[in-house]
């Protein structure tokens, strides 16, 4: 009887020193801007240029020097194309001060389903978006090698109707402050 008083007093001991701590609380962070739909459509549904390009991701160190191999985003890898609209650059802005954790940026699910979605289509990460307009978009993918993810986003600016951008859609977005 004594060795279950010791015992059960031992587990309320420990136990009631355990804290339970709740995950702090991420920031949402989405634009103020309001999304203009005649825009983003205009931009999606009315062109004859073109992006051909190849997605991937090359290591670098933290001085910008070219270290490891290139990974190519794998045949059906999606690449996601939005309209670089107003709504678009504000979330741009605050993508860039996403903290892990503490904050992160998100998009409207309106200004979301405003994109166009196309497919890496061979081993080297080439992929061709047709019938766009003139204007700039934000392209973003993600790349997966072994067990690690890397994003690759970009700017790319098309300014003739019958253009056919060639783009290497290689590096995160950061804007610059």
């Amino acid at each position: 009887m004594n060795t279950q008083k010791v015992f059960y007093s031992f587990f309320l001991l420990f136990f009631s020193s355990v804290v339970v701590h709740a995950q702090p609380k991420v920031e949402i962070m989405q634009p103020k801007v309001a999304f203009d739909i005649p825009l983003a459509t205009q931009m999606l549904n009315t062109g004859h240029a073109e992006i051909v390009g190849t997605a991937y991701y090359e290591g670098k160190s933290p001085l910008g020097i070219k270290i490891g191999d290139k990974w190519y985003a794998k045949p059906g890898s999606t690449i996601y194309l939005y309209p670089l609209t107003p709504y678009l650059k504000e979330y741009l802005a605050l993508k860039s001060k996403n903290k892990e954790g503490k904050r992160i940026a998100t998009i409207s699910p309106l200004a979301n389903s405003y994109r166009v979605e196309a497919k890496v289509y061979n081993n080297k990460g080439e992929f061709i978006i047709p019938h766009l307009s003139v204007g700039s978009y934000y392209l973003e993918t993600a790349i997966m090698e072994n067990l690690l993810v890397f994003e690759a986003s970009g700017i790319v600016e098309i300014k003739t109707d019958n253009e056919k951008v060639v783009y290497s859609l290689k590096h995160t977005y950061r804007k610059k402050m």
